[in-house]
């Protein structure tokens, strides 16, 4: 049987740094910069040369963004030196471009297929992915908090960001709206907000029912939304989220909607479905092809 990514990642960490577990790792830096940094720059390089393998390897572009936040938050909190070193070797851009350049042929090769009414082969293990890892910081709280942040604010960003990509969800939906039952092995999404505002089939991404059901209570008993009009939540949030999603390593809550679209459309694509069909049956459209080629 094949090893998980988490299995893997322990035993890297371990023999990297006698550690198993990605906040050991934060521990064993904090402990590390402090006896370093006053030792001059060559020190310094060092150090955060051998912690960059804990920040990129076996994780998904977001979670390295997150990564990186955690780590420089260390350096500031024991007194910023040599912090614009660690930008120059943890630097996003360095490790990204690639990345980056990558994902816009992707996109393109995937505009082209689905108007060419071709089904492409998209592979939902990056989505999944980032829905693990967000879980597993949740569970363990491996999270790192900043100056003047709460912790149940801090898990109400990741609970938005994972539960966008495990339900393709809005983000009022998720913050207020969304009804989730569950009948035998059936599970609908109820309180939807456009489309045709009917309940449909729920499928899930990467979570069971009971643990949707688990984070979407926690996630309203912190933003308290219960007493709120749909327009309140987007007033008092939308905004305040979406700055948190940037980061977390995504653009906003929408583009958990879409990486939902592009992983459920081979999740639960049904024989004979075509791509823009499967994609508008997931997410709930009224409309087929147009309101799909936005989520593609």
């Amino acid at each position: 049987m094949s090893k998980s990514t988490n299995e893997q990642r322990r035993e890297v960490f371990q023999e990297i740094y006698e550690v198993s577990l990605f906040s050991e790792v934060l521990d064993l830096f904090e402990k590390d910069y402090n006896s370093c940094k006053n030792k001059g720059l060559s020190k310094i390089q060092d150090l955060y040369k051998r912690y960059s393998y804990a920040i990129f390897f076996l994780y998904s572009p977001s979670s390295i963004r997150n990564n990186l936040v955690k780590f420089k938050n260390i350096i500031k909190k024991n007194g910023g030196k040599y912090e614009a070193n660690a930008i120059e070797v943890f630097t996003i851009d360095a490790i990204y471009a690639p990345i980056k350049a990558k994902d816009e042929e992707v996109k393109k090769e995937l505009k082209a297929n689905v108007q060419a009414g071709e089904t492409t082969d998209l592979n939902p293990q990056k989505v999944i992915d980032e829905i693990n890892d967000f879980k597993e910081e949740l569970e363990k709280r491996t999270y790192s908090l900043s100056r003047n942040q709460k912790e149940e604010q801090v898990r109400a960003y990741r609970i938005v960001a994972m539960l966008g990509l495990a339900t393709g969800r809005r983000f009022t939906e998720l913050m207020k709206t969304l009804k989730i039952k569950k009948k035998g092995t059936k599970i609908t999404f109820d309180g939807l907000l456009k489309g045709n505002n009917q309940a449909i089939e729920g499928n899930i991404i990467g979570l069971t029912y009971l643990e949707v059901k688990k984070y979407l209570e926690e996630l309203r008993a912190f933003a308290q939304t219960k007493e709120m009009e749909e327009n309140e939540v987007n007033a008092k949030y939308a905004k305040v989220f979406n700055n948190a999603m940037k980061r977390l390593g995504v653009d906003n809550v929408k583009t958990t909607r879409h990486n939902y679209s592009v992983a459920g459309s081979q999740i639960f694509k049904r024989e004979g479905e075509s791509l823009e069909d499967t994609i508008t049956r997931i997410l709930g459209h009224k409309e087929v092809f147009t309101s799909a080629l936005n989520y593609t």
